[in-house]
């Protein structure tokens, strides 16, 4: 069962199977986002794919907050594909995870023939190299250099030592 719910600048696609529920989010979480709008679907696994969410403001991570609370009481909550905005937003509002933890996420890479480039990081996969705060190597699909890590390491994976945790 699928089902959409559109607010101004962003939408939210619910999937729904008989062991789990998926919340794919796409657009910008602000002050057209209402919580209380979005269904709270009672599942063993919750996922919220957040590769598409693109900007948070005050008025949206609040909501957002609200949400993610009231959701964590009615399952285990995993985000997957996390945007670079997420993982910016968990790092300023660790609250922004609730209990759920992070499968996976994207993080900001660059190439010197080909600019910026997000890559997928899957947190169980990268466990050493992230619990030593240091990036996951990548080479460039284009070119095959290796890519530089385009962020600071020590803050851009703040959120992971408690996803390691729980993980554990």
């Amino acid at each position: 069962m699928s089902k959409v719910i559109s607010f101004v600048n962003l939408e939210i696609e619910i999937v729904e199977s008989d062991e789990a529920v998926v919340y794919r989010f796409a657009g910008d979480v602000n002050e057209n986002f209402r919580q209380q709008d979005v269904p709270r679907i009672k599942k063993s696994q919750i996922i919220f794919e957040l590769e598409g969410i693109e900007n948070f403001n005050s008025c949206g991570i609040r909501e957002w907050i609200y949400l993610v609370r009231d959701i964590c009481k009615l399952g285990a909550v995993v985000f997957r594909h996390c945007s670079v905005t997420v993982v910016d937003q968990i790092n300023m509002v660790p609250d922004s995870l609730g209990t759920g933890i992070i499968e996976s996420f994207y993080a900001p890479y660059y190439c010197s023939d080909h600019g910026e480039i997000s890559r997928l990081i899957n947190v169980e996969k990268a466990a050493v190299e992230l619990s030593n705060r240091n990036a996951p190597p990548f080479k460039c699909e284009k070119c095959d250099k290796e890519l530089e890590f385009d962020a600071l390491e020590e803050s851009y994976f703040l959120f992971v030592d408690a996803d390691l945790k729980s993980a554990s």
